[in-house]
């Protein structure tokens, strides 16, 4: 640094970077006091060892259970419909809040079964291709032998040698990127239920399935898989399907300056896919971890997720309900007992009295018109992961706690569905400023080692950078230096001081 910007590094005044982003208000508390106790010590615990919000440790800890319960039963509902207890879910988060450590603490038990799954794939794998090849030559002497005696030979020759044996099943549960045509060949060819549960969700919205092309397709596959009705596929490859008896857990984890290209879209909110989603977008808590390094981690926070993970192991472990030829899950049903009834209805009156045009909730109408059955899977999660899989009731604190969840989540909904994505050029300007205040270490920025160094959707994009830099500029994330400033070593005649994410 020159003697000239050391002056102007002791004489400047550093601004208050302002947001880029619209003030969305605060978050209410996460009710944790209504989860099953199991799963709330755990929310407690992974807060403490992944330091975030309890808000985004329950989305971890719930779309785990939903993953885990969804192919063992079904809700039925006091109108007389049946359901699944399948969740979708959305965490919204800054890069760097530790989204990942928590769903990576909450999901221990299913990555333990992918793990021993895989390895039974392969064994299995080895035994199907001998038998494959067995068959192959059997059915070649077959030909061989009967091809002279006419069609009818060959026929009953084929059908005494039975079909030809198939191979295991792909052991997968959980499916973190591709699109939604490789979510759907899984289903074809895999386990009956599963989850598309990514970290990187920003991947999946600026993927094939949300393109402008086929946002509706993915939008109403998903949304089907939600409500458990049959699922209608034609590809070249396959031809036509049905998948029925299939299960879905979603869990898309997304950045703020994203979040605007789901939750503000109007086709997923036209077609009702946000009425479907349980989204959570906590404050960050970036600033406040700090560590004791004597203190060591919480025993008590320890014993707490191992807890949560051994009860979650022997639900997600458990055989699955189906037929075994065509792996279509027969789920058992869960009734409501009559105080749950009662209950329930007593919530599906009240917020539907909210509805109408001078109502509070009219902003959100779709997502409250589903919002009774939401509870109603809440509760069913809660029921199967406290009792096991011998559940058969939702009792009427069962109901009570799935409605203190919903209404969370019904808040959530009224502070953030409907907001507009951002324009492009805004988005663009937020994921510099993530990455300057994140990765950047150097007290100068130029557009030139932005364009080389910066984002990775952003590098070599040396325009878009150039605005992203007059954005941030505007709103003091950066501010020019008149005469320029040396960045990595080298003088930049254009460059900017950094201010966010700096003391």
């Amino acid at each position: 640094m020159s003697a000239a910007e050391k002056i102007s590094a002791v004489e400047f005044a550093r601004p208050e970077p302002a947001p880029l982003m619209p003030d969305r208000g605060t978050q209410q508390p996460f009710p944790t006091g209504y989860l099953e106790d199991t799963m709330r010590l755990a929310v407690e615990g992974i807060s403490k060892l992944a330091f975030v919000p309890h808000s985004l440790a329950a989305q971890s800890i719930l779309s785990a259970c939903s993953l885990a319960v969804q192919p063992h039963f079904n809700v039925l509902l006091p109108t007389g419909q049946i359901r699944p207890l399948s969740l979708f879910m959305v965490s919204v988060a800054e890069s760097g809040d530790r989204k990942s450590t928590s769903d990576q603490y909450a999901m221990q038990a299913v990555s333990n079964f992918e793990t021993d799954l895989r390895a039974d794939f392969l064994d299995r794998k080895a035994d199907a291709l001998i038998q494959q090849a067995a068959w192959d030559e059997a059915k070649k002497q077959a030909t061989q032998t009967h091809k002279k005696n006419g069609r009818h030979a060959l026929e009953e020759a084929y059908r005494a040698l039975g079909p030809r044996p198939e191979g295991p099943v792909e052991p997968g549960i959980v499916i973190r990127k591709g699109t939604t045509q490789g979510l759907l060949k899984r289903f074809l060819h895999g386990r009956p239920s599963l989850g598309l549960m990514s970290d990187e969700g920003g991947s999946w919205l600026g993927g094939y399935g949300f393109t402008d092309d086929n946002r509706l397709e993915t939008i109403a596959t998903l949304s089907d898989f939600w409500d458990g009705t049959p699922v209608h596929i034609l590809t070249a490859g396959e031809g036509h399907s049905v998948l029925e008896g299939k299960r879905l857990t979603f869990h898309l984890m997304i950045q703020p300056s994203i979040a605007g290209r789901l939750l503000g879209n109007a086709e997923a909110q036209g077609q009702g896919f946000l009425s479907r989603l349980l989204v959570s977008h906590p404050e960050s808590l970036a600033g406040t971890r700090l560590v004791d390094p004597d203190a060591g981690r919480d025993p008590a926070a320890l014993q707490a997720v191992a807890e949560f993970e051994e009860r979650l192991g022997q639900i997600v472990r458990a055989a699955m309900p189906m037929d075994i030829d065509t792996h279509v899950l027969s789920p058992e049903t869960l009734k409501l007992d009559p105080r749950a009834t009662k209950l329930w209805w007593s919530f599906y009156n009240s917020i539907e009295r909210e509805l109408g045009p001078d109502g509070k909730y009219q902003s959100v109408k779709g997502f409250v018109g589903k919002l009774s059955e939401m509870a109603a899977r809440i509760a069913g999660n809660l029921t199967v992961f406290a009792e096991g899989i011998r559940a058969d009731t939702i009792g009427e604190q069962q109901m009570l706690k799935g409605i203190k969840l919903a209404e969370f989540y019904l808040s959530e909904a009224l502070r953030l569905f409907g907001k507009a994505a951002m324009p492009q050029h805004i988005e663009n300007a937020q994921l510099l400023s993530d990455w300057l205040a994140e990765k950047w270490t150097e007290p100068f920025i130029s557009a030139t080692d932005a364009s080389r160094l910066g984002p990775t959707a952003l590098r070599s994009r040396t325009d878009d950078i150039k605005e992203a830099l007059e954005v941030l500029a505007r709103h003091d994330h950066v501010v020019l230096m008149p005469n320029g400033a040396e960045v990595k070593g080298k003088k930049r005649q254009v460059a900017w001081r950094v201010i966010v994410g700096r003391d």
